[in-house]
C-alpha cells in the first residue's frame, strides 16, 4: 500500500535537490526558475514530513546534515526512476534519440571519444552527446548527482554509491624532442628524470599524484618547470624543447610518435585503468545503453 504525503511531494524533493546541489536557495531559484520563497517553503514542509533537519545554516552556507545527506541519496534514486518511467513509455528502440550525457576528462574527451561517438552518429542521427570535462572531483560530482549518464576516468577507490566498469587501460610514458638537451640516456633512468625540466599536470591530474609518489619513493625529486591542464600544449611545449613529460599513451597520435622520442617506462609505473563510473541502479537511456556496448562489447547488468 502506498502512503499518503501531504502537498506536492515529488516538488519538495526538486527544491531540495537543487538546494542541496547549489548549496543556496538563491542559485537554486535562479536555476530552477522559481522564486526563493517557494523554494524556503518546500524545504520547510520537507524537514516538516519527515521531523528532521535537512541542512545547517549556521555558517551562512546551507549545508547538509547527516539526515539530508541521506535523503539527497534517495532523492536521486527516486527522480532517476521517474525518468526511467517516462522513457519507457515513450522510447522507440528502433529509432534511438535523445542526448547522452558523459563526464570525463579533457584527454579521453580528445583522444578516445571522438572515433566512437562519430561512429555512433553515423548510425543513429537522432542522438546528441554533451560532454563535460574536468578533473576527478568534476566528474565524480556530476555522476554522483545524477547530472550526467556516466563517467569515464582513472580511479584509485570507487565512492559506495558508485559502480565501476574497467574500460580501457593504458601505460605512463616519458616524451621528449628528438634532440633534446635535457637528457642524454638512450634509455632514461628516473635518475635522468629528476634532473630534466618536467611540464607537469595540475594537482588535480592522477598523473601528477602518481609521479610524485614513484619519484618520492626513490628518493627523487622533481623539477617541475611548468603546469598546463591540457595534453596538447604540454606536447607543443616538450616538442619546443622547453622540458620533458610523462604523460598516458593513449593520448599519443601516430604523427606524435614521428614527433617525438617515446620512452616506455617498464617496471616504473603501473598499468593505469579507466573505467566507467555510474550510480548503482542507474537508469540509461535506449540511446545511452546501446553506445555504453559500443564502446564496452560485454556491457550488461553488473556481476
Amino acid at each position: 500500500m502506498i502512503e499518503e504525503f501531504g502537498g506536492d511531494f515529488i516538488q519538495w524533493l526538486r527544491g531540495f535537490y537543487f538546494v542541496a546541489k547549489t548549496g543556496s536557495v538563491s542559485r537554486a531559484s535562479e536555476q530552477m526558475g522559481r522564486n526563493q520563497p517557494a523554494i524556503s517553503h518546500q524545504i520547510k514542509c520537507l524537514e516538516s514530513e519527515f521531523g528532521v533537519k535537512l541542512f545547517d545554516r549556521s555558517k551562512g552556507r546551507m549545508s547538509l546534515t547527516t539526515e539530508g545527506k541521506v535523503i539527497l541519496e534517495k532523492t536521486v534514486g527516486i527522480f532517476e526512476l521517474i525518468r526511467q518511467m517516462q522513457n519507457e513509455i515513450n522510447r522507440r528502440l528502433a529509432d534511438l534519440e535523445g542526448t547522452i550525457n558523459i563526464a570525463t576528462t579533457h584527454a579521453v574527451i580528445q583522444h578516445y571519444l571522438p572515433e566512437h561517438i562519430a561512429g555512433f552518429g553515423e548510425e543513429h542521427p537522432k542522438v546528441s552527446f554533451n560532454l563535460i570535462g574536468g578533473g576527478n572531483d568534476v566528474i565524480l560530482s556530476a555522476v554522483e548527482q545524477a547530472e550526467v549518464d556516466f563517467g569515464i576516468l582513472n580511479l584509485d577507490t570507487v565512492p559506495a554509491a558508485l559502480e565501476a566498469r574497467q574500460l580501457f587501460n593504458t601505460h605512463l610514458v616519458l616524451i621528449t624532442a628528438p634532440n633534446t638537451r635535457h637528457i642524454a640516456a638512450a634509455k632514461p633512468a628516473l635518475a635522468d628524470i629528476a634532473k630534466a625540466p618536467l611540464i607537469a599536470f595540475p594537482d588535480t591530474s592522477t598523473i601528477t599524484h602518481t609521479v610524485r609518489r614513484i619519484f618520492a619513493q626513490k628518493g627523487l625529486g622533481l623539477k617541475e618547470y611548468l603546469v598546463l591542464n591540457n595534453f596538447d600544449i604540454v606536447k607543443k611545449y616538450v616538442e619546443l624543447d622547453t622540458g620533458v613529460a610523462i604523460l598516458d599513451d593513449y593520448t599519443l597520435t601516430s604523427e606524435d610518435r614521428k614527433h617525438f622520442r617515446v620512452h616506455k617506462l617498464p617496471g616504473v609505473f603501473d598499468e593505469r585503468r579507466y573505467d566507467l563510473v555510474m550510480l548503482k541502479r542507474k537508469y540509461l537511456s535506449p540511446a545511452a545503453l546501446q553506445f555504453l556496448g559500443r564502446i564496452q562489447k560485454d556491457f550488461g547488468p553488473p556481476d
